[in-house]
C-alpha cells in the first residue's frame, strides 16, 4: 500500500507541476497576445480594405497580405479561445487566423463576387463606349484584374475595343493617372487606331489625350535614345528592302573576294539549299509529288528537273562546266520497245562525252518507297523497279553506250557527289571548276538566290530577337545542313553588325534588346502601374523580356495581354507562339479570360475555320460563338484547269475573279470585297482593270499577313495552289528557322495553317477560293472535305492517290489525275470515282 501511495503522491506533485506549467504558458501566452490587441487590429482591417469591393483582390495583394502578417500568425497557438480573453478580441483573433488560413479561397470567391458588383456598378461605362454594349465576356475580361491577365479573343471579337475599355475603366476607377499606363500595339496602324479609340473611350477623363500608346519598336527607340550616349540611327531607316539590299551586297563581295566564302556559299546554294527529306518517309505518290511541288527543282543553269537529287547532279555538272541533255529521248530498235517502261529518257545525257547518266532510288539493299508502285507479273514494286534497273543495263551493254549509275542512298550518306566524280574521273570527264565571277552570276540569276537572301534576313531578324549569336546556335545542333548555312552566315552577319557599329545604327531588335538591358540595370526607370499589350500572340522573346525588366523594376506592374493564338504569323519577325500559348509559364500566377463571340462572320465560316485551326493540337482550345446564320454557301471553291506559261496563268486567273466579281455584285452592288494572296506578287497583272470595270465595288488588295486585323463582305483567296509561293508556302517554312523556335510549334505547316486561318476570317458572308485544278493546295483538299466537294473534284486517284479531277481532251472529256505529268493515271469515265 505504502508504494501505490509513494507512486499517487508522485502523479499528484507531478500533475500539479504540469497544471502550473500550462498556466504560467498560458498566462504568457495571454499576455502576448494582449500585447498584439493592435496588429490584430490592424490585420483585420488590412484584410477588410482587401475584401470591401473598392478593387479587384490579386494575386499580389495577396502575397503582400501573407509576407506582412505571417509572424503574427505564428504567434497565435490552437486554444487561444481558452485564455480569458474577451469575446470582442477572441472574435477578431478568429476573424483574423480565418482570413489568413483561407486566403486563397477567400480571394477566388471574392473576385467572382467583385465581377457581378463591378458589371453593375460600371453598367453605365460599359453601355456607353460603342454603339452596342459590350458583351459579358467582355465586361469580365475588363473587370478582372489580377497581377497578369490574358485575355484570349478570337478573329472578329472585338480586342481593340476590349482593351480600349479597360483602359478607360482603369482611369474611371483611378486605378491609376493616365501616365501610369503604357499601351502597347505592333503595327503603326493599330497604334493610331487604339489611340483614336482609348480617346474617344476617355474623352471625359482629364488627360487621357496624353495617353503613351505606342508600338514596341516606338518604346524601344524612345528608351535607347535617352540611355545612349551616343546619338543613334535607325538601321537602314527601318526598311526592310534596304537592309536585304546591304546583306546582297556584303555577300556578293564575300563570294568575288574570299575563295573560302564562295566555296562554302556555293555548296549550300547548290546541294543545301533546300531541307532533305527521306523519300521512304513518304506513305503515298501524292505525299512526295506534293512536297516536290513545294520547291523550285530548278538547277544553276535553268533546267527543271524531277527531285532535289537530281537538282544537285545538274548543279555539280553545271559548276564544273560539264554540258548534259535532261531526260534526253534514248532511241530504240522496235524490237527493244518495252510497253511496260514507255519511251526510255535516262536522266542525263553528257553531251560532250556521250555518257548517259541513270539516278536511281533505292536503298542499299536495293529497296524502294513503300508508295512505289508495281505492274504485273512483279509481285512487289522492289521486284518491278528492280527489272527496270536491270532492263535498262541491258540496253545499254546491249547498244555499247556508256552508262553511270548514282543512288539515292549515296546521298543519305553524303557521298552522292564525291562518288560521282569518281565515276566521271573514271570515264575521262574533265572536271574544271568555274571561276567565281562565272559561278556569281549563275547564282543571281537562279530560282534560288532571292530565296536565300530571305531566309538569310529572317534568319538574322530571328537570331537577334531571341539575343542569340551565331555560335550560340551552332553550339546546340550537330544537324549538317545548319553549319553549312553557319558557315555563310556568319561572315555576312559580322559584316552587318561592323556596320552598325561604325555609323551607330541601331535595328529593331537592337532597339528591343538594349532597351531591356537598360531598364534592367536601372537606366531607364518610370513608374508604370500597368502595361496593356494588343496582338499579343505576336510577341518574341526579345519583347518577353522587355515586359520582365519593366515588371522586374515595378513589382505591383500588372500586365495586361489580349490576343489570339490562331492568329500568330509573324513568326519570320521573331515572334513565339510560346509566349502566349504558355503564358503563366512565363510571367507567373495569371487570370485567363475568353471573348469568343465574333460580330465578324456566320456560323459557317465559324465551324469550318475553327475546325482546319484546331487539326494542329498546340493550338489553344476554343469554342467560338458566332449569332449570324449562313444565309448562303460560305465558301465557294473555283478551280481553273491552268497551264502553260506565266501570261495563261494570269488570264485564267482575271476569268476566274470577274466571274466571281460578277457573282458579288449580284449578291451585295456596293460590297466591299477583298482579293487575298500568299505574296505581293499574287496581286493579278489586271488588278486596275478589274478595280475600274466594277467601280461599285469596294475592291482591295492584300497579302494574308496585311490582311490580318481587318474586315470585308465578301474575300477572294487566290492561287490556293500546292508550291513554294502558294498555301502552305514551303518557303516560310524552313526548317533552319526551327533551330530559333519554341520546340511546341513542330506540328507540320503550324505557322501556314494559321496564316490561312487569317485569310478565310476576313469575310462576313463568303469566301471564294480560286485554285488550279492540276495542282491544289492541300489545304483546300483538307477544308473541301468538310464541305460538299464540287463537282470538279473526282476522288482519289487509284495510282499515286492524288486528286482526280475532271478535264478535258481534243475529243473528249475524262478524269485524271491532278499529278500530271509526275502522274498520268486517266479514265474515260465521268462519273465521279470513289474516294480510294
Amino acid at each position: 500500500m505504502s508504494v501505490i501511495y509513494i507512486i499517487l503522491l508522485c502523479l499528484s506533485f507531478f500533475g500539479i507541476w504540469l497544471l502550473y506549467k500550462k498556466y504560467i504558458l498560458q498566462k504568457k501566452q495571454r499576455q502576448l497576445l494582449i500585447s498584439y490587441k493592435e496588429k490584430i487590429s490592424e490585420a483585420n482591417h488590412y484584410g477588410n480594405n482587401l475584401l470591401g469591393f473598392q478593387k479587384y483582390f490579386a494575386r499580389w495583394d495577396e502575397q503582400q497580405y501573407a509576407q506582412k502578417f505571417k509572424d503574427l500568425r505564428k504567434v497565435i497557438k490552437p486554444g487561444y479561445e481558452n485564455l480569458g480573453l474577451d469575446e470582442q478580441y477572441i472574435a477578431a483573433i478568429e476573424k483574423f487566423t480565418c482570413t489568413f488560413d483561407e486566403i486563397s479561397e477567400i480571394r477566388k470567391a471574392y473576385n467572382d463576387e467583385f465581377v457581378i458588383k463591378d458589371k453593375k456598378a460600371y453598367q453605365h461605362l460599359f453601355d456607353s463606349l460603342e454603339e452596342y454594349p459590350l458583351s459579358a465576356d467582355q465586361i469580365e475580361a475588363v473587370i478582372r484584374d489580377e497581377d497578369n491577365n490574358l485575355v484570349l479573343a478570337g478573329a472578329g471579337t472585338g480586342k481593340t475595343t476590349t482593351i480600349s475599355a479597360k483602359v478607360a475603366y482603369i482611369l474611371e476607377k483611378k486605378l491609376a493617372s493616365p501616365q501610369e499606363l503604357l499601351i502597347i500595339s505592333f503595327t503603326n496602324n493599330a497604334v493610331e487606331e487604339m489611340r483614336e479609340r482609348c480617346r474617344k473611350f476617355c474623352k471625359h477623363i482629364p488627360g487621357a489625350e496624353d495617353l503613351d500608346v505606342r508600338t514596341f519598336n516606338s518604346f524601344g527607340y524612345l528608351v535607347n535614345r535617352q540611355c545612349s550616349k551616343q546619338e543613334l540611327h535607325l538601321a537602314f531607316g527601318g526598311k526592310e528592302d534596304a537592309a536585304k539590299a546591304f546583306l546582297q551586297e556584303n555577300f556578293d563581295k564575300l563570294f568575288l573576294e574570299d575563295a573560302d566564302f564562295q566555296r562554302k556559299a556555293t555548296n549550300f546554294i547548290a546541294f543545301f539549299n533546300r531541307p532533305d527529306r527521306d523519300e521512304f518517309k513518304f506513305e503515298t505518290k501524292d505525299d512526295f509529288i506534293k512536297h516536290e511541288q513545294s520547291f523550285k527543282n530548278e538547277t544553276l543553269d535553268g533546267k527543271k528537273v524531277n527531285s532535289k537529287e537530281e537538282m544537285e547532279i545538274g548543279n555539280f555538272f553545271c559548276l564544273f562546266g560539264i554540258n548534259y541533255e535532261y531526260e534526253k529521248h534514248y532511241p530504240l530498235e522496235p524490237d527493244d520497245r518495252n510497253a511496260d517502261y514507255s519511251s526510255y529518257h535516262p536522266d542525263f545525257f553528257l553531251t560532250d562525252y556521250n555518257i548517259w547518266h541513270e539516278h536511281f532510288g533505292v536503298d542499299r539493299e536495293g529497296n524502294v518507297p513503300n508508295w512505289f508502285k508495281t505492274k504485273s507479273p512483279y509481285p512487289t514494286a522492289k521486284e518491278y523497279y528492280q527489272a527496270g534497273m536491270n532492263w535498262k543495263r541491258g540496253i545499254h551493254a546491249k547498244y555499247g553506250t556508256s552508262l553511270i549509275e548514282s543512288y539515292s542512298f549515296e546521298n543519305a550518306e553524303g557521298s552522292l557527289i564525291s562518288n560521282l566524280k569518281q565515276k566521271l574521273v573514271q570515264h575521262g570527264v574533265i572536271l574544271e571548276p568555274r571561276k567565281p565571277e562565272d559561278i556569281l552570276p549563275l547564282i543571281k540569276k537562279s530560282a534560288y538566290y532571292e530565296d536565300f537572301i530571305n531566309l538569310f534576313y529572317t534568319f538574322l531578324g530571328l537570331m537577334k530577337s531571341n539575343a542569340k549569336a551565331p555560335d550560340d546556335i551552332i553550339a546546340k545542333s550537330r544537324d549538317r545542313r545548319l553549319k553549312i548555312f553557319m558557315d555563310v552566315f556568319k561572315p555576312v552577319y559580322h559584316h552587318y553588325e561592323t556596320q552598325l557599329r561604325n555609323r551607330s545604327h541601331v535595328d529593331f531588335n537592337d532597339m528591343i534588346n538594349h532597351a531591356a538591358d537598360y531598364i534592367a540595370t536601372g537606366n531607364y526607370s518610370k513608374p508604370y502601374k500597368y502595361i496593356l499589350v494588343d496582338e499579343f500572340q505576336d510577341m518574341s522573346l526579345g519583347r518577353y523580356e522587355l515586359l520582365k525588366s519593366l515588371k522586374k523594376q515595378n513589382p505591383g506592374l500588372k500586365l495586361y495581354a489580349v490576343g489570339d493564338d490562331w492568329q500568330s504569323i509573324f513568326r519570320f519577325t521573331g515572334s513565339d507562339i510560346s509566349i502566349i500559348t504558355e503564358f503563366e509559364k512565363h510571367f507567373g500566377f495569371t487570370s485567363t479570360t475568353a471573348i469568343f463571340r465574333t460580330y465578324r462572320f456566320n456560323d459557317e465560316i465559324l465551324e469550318l475555320s475553327s475546325s482546319f485551326i484546331q487539326k494542329n493540337p498546340s493550338q489553344i482550345r476554343k469554342t467560338l460563338i458566332s449569332e449570324r446564320e449562313a444565309e448562303e454557301k460560305s465558301f465557294a471553291f473555283i478551280g481553273s484547269e491552268i497551264t502553260g506559261n506565266r501570261d495563261a496563268h494570269q488570264e485564267a486567273k482575271e476569268l476566274a475573279i470577274r466571274s466571281v466579281l460578277q457573282e458579288i455584285s449580284t449578291l451585295k452592288k456596293d460590297a466591299k470585297v477583298f482579293l487575298i494572296g500568299r505574296y505581293h506578287h499574287n496581286i493579278p497583272a489586271g488588278f486596275k482593270a478589274l478595280v475600274k470595270d466594277y467601280q461599285a465595288l469596294k475592291i482591295e488588295y492584300y497579302t494574308s499577313h496585311g490582311v490580318k486585323g481587318m474586315t470585308c463582305d465578301y474575300a477572294v483567296v487566290l492561287d490556293v495552289n500546292s508550291g513554294i509561293l502558294g498555301f502552305p508556302s514551303e518557303m516560310a517554312d524552313d526548317p533552319l528557322l526551327g533551330f530559333l523556335l519554341h520546340e511546341g510549334d513542330s506540328f507540320e505547316n503550324a505557322e501556314e495553317r494559321r496564316v490561312f486561318y487569317v485569310a478565310i476570317t476576313r469575310a462576313r458572308h463568303k469566301n471564294f477560293l480560286l485554285y488550279n485544278v492540276l495542282n491544289p493546295s492541300k489545304f483546300l483538299i483538307e477544308i473541301m472535305g468538310e464541305t460538299d466537294a464540287p463537282g470538279s473534284m473526282a476522288g482519289k486517284c487509284p495510282d499515286c492517290s492524288g486528286q482526280l479531277v475532271e478535264r478535258k481532251g481534243p475529243y473528249s472529256a475524262f478524269i485524271g489525275c491532278s499529278n500530271y505529268p509526275q502522274c498520268d493515271f486517266r479514265t474515260r469515265s465521268t462519273i465521279a470515282t470513289n474516294n480510294a
